[in-house]
Formats: C-alpha cells, sequence, structure tokens
C-alpha cells in the first residue's frame, strides 16, 4: 500500500496571524475608542441624560460621567500599555539583531588571527615607533602590524615604555 503524495507548495505569499505584530495599531485603536466613551459620557451628562423632567440634576449627570470617564479612561490607559509594550518589543528585536551582528564581527575578528597575541606572550612585548607596549595595551590592540620584542630588544632599540598600558611597572612587578 502506498501513500497519497503530499499536496503541492501553494504558490503566492502565506498569511500568518501574529496578535504581537498588531500591537501598536491595536492600541492606538483602543485609545481612541476609550475617548469616543469619554466623549460618550460627556455628551450624556451634557445632554437630555443629565436631566430630570427638563431640569439639569447633577444626580442624573454623575452616572454618565463616572461610567464614561472611568471606563473612557481605563481604556485609553490599556491602549497606551499596549503601544509601550509593542515598542519596547520592536526595539529588543532590533537590539538583539544588533548584539547578533556584534557577536559574529567579534568571532571572525578572533578567528582570522587579528588582534590576537601569541600564546607564548610572557616577556613579549609590542614594538612602536618610539615606544613598546603590552599585548593588551589599546593603543595597539587590533593592528595587523605588530611585531613582537623582548625587553632587551626593546631597551637596545632605544623605546620609551607607554605611558598608557606602562609595561614597565609590569616588568617591575614581576620581578
Amino acid at each position: 500500500m502506498t501513500l497519497p503524495d503530499a499536496p503541492p507548495p501553494a504558490s503566492g505569499p502565506r498569511f500568518t496571524f501574529r496578535p504581537a505584530a498588531w500591537g501598536g495599531g491595536l492600541g492606538l485603536v483602543v485609545i481612541a475608542g476609550g475617548l469616543i466613551v469619554i466623549g460618550i459620557g460627556w455628551n450624556g451628562a451634557a445632554g437630555a441624560g443629565g436631566q430630570v423632567g427638563g431640569v439639569t440634576d447633577l444626580r442624573a449627570q454623575l452616572p454618565w460621567l463616572l461610567s464614561g470617564g472611568l471606563l473612557g479612561l481605563a481604556l485609553v490607559v490599556f491602549g497606551a500599555a499596549l503601544v509601550i509594550v509593542h515598542n519596547a518589543r520592536v526595539d529588543r528585536s532590533r537590539l538583539e539583531v544588533k548584539l547578533d551582528e556584534l557577536v559574529d564581527a567579534v568571532a571572525k575578528a578572533g578567528a582570522g588571527g587579528a588582534g590576537a597575541t601569541p600564546s607564548s606572550a610572557a616577556g613579549l612585548y609590542v614594538a612602536g615607533g618610539a615606544s613598546y607596549h603590552r599585548p593588551d595595551c589599546r593603543l595597539v590592540g587590533g593592528r595587523d602590524d605588530v611585531r613582537y620584542v623582548t625587553l632587551a630588544e626593546a631597551n637596545a632599540a632605544q623605546l620609551m615604555p607607554c605611558r598608557v598600558c606602562r609595561p614597565a611597572d609590569v616588568e617591575t612587578l614581576a620581578n
């Protein structure tokens, strides 16, 4: 017995239901609804709904103001929360993409050898034009044209210790 063939894939874009993507628009609709409810409550209190026997009465206006005002205010706050949460999600996803790009760039730089120091860096310094640096000094970090020298070679070339990383202090502490 053979199984029937799978149906061919549908051509064209497929619709996927993602309610989280509608958070900002839905929040704006809820805010608009809340403002309409506030307007209806205000209109009811100011119009015939706030009158008893053709005379404006506070006791007849108060239910309109409370129900319309509180419900409308609740809808506006809920809609604003939806917009804020949606924007936070969008910002977080953008930051995650940038962080992934940064991690990839750092991994490529480490794998390519750019900025890597030799494994036997103990006792070695990076020779600059007029000074020598520790291999992890920020002034020579990331450069491809570094030349490693020992302390004796740096002194023979009359190189001064770097004022930023202070390799002479490190050498003094090591001895």
